[in-house]
């Protein structure tokens, strides 16, 4: 996480520098911003420290894959506009950024879950303690 937050920052960094934004200023912002996201994901999913294998793996892919189409867009030549090569309607560009970074994440991420669901869940022990702090607070919020 700290990784990508200072790779937007260098990103940022850069659009301050003499005669405007450098060139690798977007490739940082490009990865850094997928690198924070997925590492914000893993965070969230992780229980007592660690993270199932299953989403290891996915959120790397996801990584891989969102970060990669975002350097895509960077790297492919502009040919928008009339005459411009389409995929399923769209330019190309702007396919490879919705299929990959809008659709793949919303179909994926929900099994990864599902597979997932009853090793990062509460465990019974888990939610005997969750009561227990609940009820400790109410008594003391009622003093």
């Amino acid at each position: 996480m700290a990784l990508s937050c200072a790779t937007v920052g260098v990103g940022y960094a850069g659009a301050f520098l003499p005669g405007g934004a450098p060139s690798w200023a977007p490739w940082c912002m490009a990865i850094g911003t997928n690198g924070a996201l997925m590492s914000l994901m893993a965070l969230g999913a992780s229980r007592r420290g660690t993270l199932p294998a299953a989403l290891v793996w996915t959120f790397i892919g996801m990584f891989v894959l969102c970060a990669g189409a975002f350097c895509y867009a960077l790297a492919a030549p502009a040919a928008e506009g009339a005459g411009g090569a389409l995929f399923v309607g769209l330019p190309i560009r702007t396919a490879v950024l919705l299929y990959s970074v809008g659709v793949a994440p919303i179909v994926i991420l929900p099994f990864a879950y599902a597979l997932t669901f009853d090793k990062s869940t509460l465990s019974d022990d888990d939610l005997v303690q969750v009561r227990a702090a609940h009820e400790a607070m109410k008594r003391g919020s009622e003093a």
